[in-house]
């Protein structure tokens, strides 16, 4: 017997976020720098608040993809919707960091995609459908501080769409 979401699937490149041939890849680059000091045989930025961060990526990853990473559990997975949507359904796994609370959890949810890296897990973000900005507005400011993530392709309504699980 043959699985709805079976057709969804396709295959991950070397870097495990690669999309199907016919979807589309969108990336949002953020390089920050500051003026760099030697001291002691050390280069040391000028202010430590402005150090200089590696340019973060926002791409997108379509189903079939995300699906592969989820049921692995070789990703992080963030959803972006407000809590209360989350709180009706969400993808298994997935943790809750809406957009409105992104400063209040920040320090908590850097700790958790250094881990996630270290790891070698992707950070996957998704929020309710292709037109919400929530997801690209969370990647986009993650990016700004040096992490890469890929926003689901469709949002939360793709899953359910494709009769995938839902806690």
């Amino acid at each position: 017997m043959t699985r709805p979401w079976a057709k969804l699937l396709c295959t991950a490149s070397a870097l495990g976020l690669a999309s199907c041939a016919d979807a589309p890849k969108q990336a949002a680059t953020v390089t920050r720098t500051a003026p760099l000091v030697r001291n002691q045989e050390k280069i040391i930025p000028e202010n430590p608040a402005e150090m200089a961060v590696k340019e973060g990526k926002v791409t997108r990853i379509p189903l079939g993809t995300f699906f592969q990473l989820q049921q692995s559990g070789k990703a992080l997975i963030l959803d972006v919707r407000p809590g209360f949507y989350y709180g009706l359904g969400h993808v298994p796994g997935a943790i809750n960091w809406p957009k409105g609370r992104f400063q209040e959890q920040l320090i908590q949810r850097e700790a958790q995609i250094s881990t996630a890296v270290a790891a070698n897990k992707p950070v996957l973000i998704y929020c309710t459908d292709l037109a919400c900005p929530d997801a690209l507005s969370v990647a986009t400011r993650l990016a700004a501080r040096g992490h890469s993530t890929a926003i689901l392709q469709g949002g939360f309504e793709a899953w359910k769409a494709g009769e995938l699980p839902i806690e």
